[in-house]
């Protein structure tokens, strides 16, 4: 209910109201120890003194919550915070801090299971784009705003999209159609606020472009009312540029000079206000990095005695791998041994596709194909990424080569048909202690 009551009171701009309300709901929260009720309060306040251009008590209460939202484990809580966070630093001017804050948001958000809360990601994806957009990313900004798009359409999202086409695509058709959809979505609005006053400003300059500079200057006037009256006062300024230049248009410089005088005094005032913000958001940074500095510390420690623990841990295990291994080769060297000694008759065939073999002759794989085809699907049946070197290597296997005489007749040293027949094994998974050539064979067979 907080934060459906709170979401009322914020866009209609009721700020008096909105204090009260979250000032009341912490104090009641704080009393019965419901640390979640605490967090939120904080984060509306935060939001609320942003969004009026108060940020060093937006950054207060927003530091606020995240010092007691630590521990807890509310998808929901961590995405709302940084989003304010990354929202307010942007505002500033330090969009790469924002875009940090965002990505944060982002992170969380996707992991939030109520499908109504997942909502949110819609604001945070288009506070992304237009945090790229600042940073000149314009390709990867629309991407984000048609995220956003996706997970909520909203009227200022789809104006939003228009204006991108307007500013960066040239293309008024495109824009023409988002602006149909933005004015839709407005329709079912009872309520004036910062979407409708939004896509009456991007929709003055579209009028504008259009050169259709009366009705421009109605739109561009009626968002700067709705502001106004929601207190949303920093995203004036531009507006009041916008009307400048509007009224200069339309040859009236009286009101040109009025609105130019507008908009550096309130700019000044913003500037002043945003530049003690920023003071308050780089304090932050040195103490997050203070915090991190000692939490390293206390890390190398710790992980130094992990280290030596897992060395002393490794060492033992690798001499008792080792003996292992060792007796394992032992055996199957012996097997070998016993497997090339028992190699002595063969087909009139075999000794064709031998003789092949032993030439290294390109016909040889071709030739075994067709004297043991089922063979050679068996093995694609247990591995079908098997090479035709791999396949050669197993047909020279069956047909009774040494290890030796494949080496001989490979061109290579016997170590490395060793290591052939290990790599063998694993893509074949044959246990260490089956023969191969009794494995060929016996998959012949079958």
């Amino acid at each position: 209910m907080l934060i459906k009551v709170n979401e009322n009171l914020r866009v209609s701009g009721r700020k008096k109201e909105l204090i009260d309300l979250n000032t009341k709901f912490y104090n009641i929260s704080k009393k019965q120890d419901y640390k979640k009720g605490v967090v939120i309060s904080y984060i509306n306040l935060g939001n609320m003194y942003a969004t009026v251009g108060m940020y060093e008590k937006a950054f207060k209460y927003l530091q606020l919550a995240e010092e007691d939202l630590e521990g807890m484990e509310d998808y929901y809580l961590y995405t709302r915070l940084y989003q304010e966070y990354g929202q307010a630093n942007f505002v500033i001017g330090l969009y790469k801090k924002a875009i940090k804050y965002n990505s944060r948001s982002i992170y969380y958000g996707k992991q939030i299971k109520d499908k109504h809360d997942r909502e949110i990601l819609s604001v945070v994806y288009a506070n992304r784009a237009d945090f790229l957009r600042e940073t000149n990313s314009v390709d990867s900004s629309l991407i984000y705003l048609h995220k956003a798009l996706d997970v909520k359409p909203t009227p200022v999202i789809n104006s939003t999209i228009a204006n991108h086409y307007l500013l960066f695509g040239k293309n008024k058709d495109s824009a023409q159609v988002y602006f149909n959809r933005a004015f839709s979505l407005l329709e079912k609005k009872d309520y004036w606020d910062s979407q409708r006053a939004l896509t009456y400003f991007y929709y003055g300059n579209f009028l504008f472009e259009e050169q259709d500079y009366t009705p421009a200057l109605d739109y561009y006037i009626k968002s700067v009312e709705i502001l106004k009256k929601t207190q949303r006062i920093y995203q004036v300024p531009v507006l009041y540029q916008a009307i400048a230049k509007t009224y200069k248009k339309l040859n009236n410089s009286s009101k040109e000079k009025d609105y130019l005088e507008k908009y550096a005094k309130l700019n000044d005032s913003l500037e002043k206000v945003w530049d003690e913000s920023i003071n308050t958001s780089v304090d932050k940074m040195v103490q997050e990095k203070e915090k991190t500095d000692i939490e390293k510390k206390h890390s190398t420690i710790i992980y130094n005695v992990i280290v030596f623990v897992l060395l002393g841990v490794i060492v033992l295990v690798y001499w008792v791998y080792q003996k292992r291994i060792t007796k394992k080769r032992k055996i199957i060297e012996e097997k070998e041994l016993e497997t090339e000694s028992l190699m002595k008759k063969m087909s009139a065939n075999d000794e064709r596709l031998v003789s092949l073999a032993k030439k290294n002759d390109p016909l040889f794989f071709n030739e075994y194909q067709s004297a043991y085809p089922e063979l050679v699907e068996k093995l694609f049946e247990i591995n079908p990424k098997l090479s035709a070197n791999e396949l050669s290597f197993c047909a020279m296997i069956q047909l009774g080569f040494s290890s030796k005489e494949i080496a001989q007749y490979g061109f290579m040293q016997h170590r490395s048909v060793q290591t052939k027949k290990n790599r063998l094994r694993k893509k074949l998974n044959i246990p260490s202690d089956v023969d191969l050539y009794f494995f060929l064979q016996n998959l012949n067979s079958k």
